[in-house]
Order: C-alpha cells, then structure tokens, then sequence
C-alpha cells in the first residue's frame, strides 16, 4: 500500500463525507484529479511533500516518523458548498491505522477558498476549499 491508499482510507472512513450537507460518495474520493466529466461535488488530495521526522526515518532502511504534507481539495459548484466539504474533511482528520499505515497525528492546518471562475463560453469552473494538512506517520 502507499500513504495516498492510506489517506484515502481515512477520508471515506465512517459516513462523514458522504452523510455530511453535502455528501461525497466514496467513489468521488480521488487522489491527485477529478475527471472533468464527473458529477460534483467531489475531493481530490495530493502529497505535497514527505520528510524525515526522527534520524532512524532517513536512508534505505528507514523507521521511525515521516512528515507529509497534504492538500486536500473539496470542489462544488458553490464556494458556501465547498467549504460545507472542508469541515466534513476537518472531521475526517483523525489518527489511526490505515491502509498499512499508522498516521499518528494529523494537523488540519486550515483551508482557503477558490472560488468558481468563468469559463469558457457559459461554463464556470467549480469552486475549490483547499485544505492543508500536515500527517506525522509510520509505514
């Protein structure tokens, strides 16, 4: 498994997403992009980064604590649906085992609004509440 199948895992455990206001199913969970043609709302998450957090975390055979930074993007029509989204997500940051992976803390670091834009011709492009997160974890 890889810490993303691990972050998944954690955001579509329980019904909080897809039993929230405005509900995410499962389905809809994707890491790093949404099909364009998908049905919103919907949320993508990206590891931005991963580091070492202790000495035994560095080298071939690492141990110990990694730190990853995460983005977590809920995408609706609307910027008041979006942020509905990123508080569901915020419930969603809990430690625990996941996928493989024992995320030991998750730090919901806060979030900001993109509202939707015009698009071309009559379309306009969904508005986004970008959380960040950053998860102390072990593989």
């Amino acid at each position: 498994m890889s810490l993303e199948a691990a972050i998944r895992d954690m955001l579509i455990t329980g019904t909080t997403l897809s039993g929230s206001a405005v509900p995410v199913p499962d389905e809809r969970v994707t890491h790093g992009f949404r099909l364009q043609s998908t049905v919103l709302p919907a949320v993508t998450y990206e590891v931005q980064s991963v580091e070492p957090g202790s000495v035994n975390s560095v080298g071939p055979n690492a141990t110990g604590t990694r730190i990853a930074q995460v983005e977590v993007r809920c995408i609706a029509t609307e910027a008041a649906d979006a942020l509905v989204i990123a508080e569901a997500v915020r419930a969603r940051c809990v430690k625990g085992a996941y996928a493989g992976y024992d995320l030991d803390a998750i730090m919901y670091q806060g979030h900001r609004v993109e509202p939707g834009d015009p698009g071309e011709g009559d379309e306009t492009q969904p508005a986004e509440a970008v959380c960040t997160l950053t998860i102390y974890y072990r593989e």
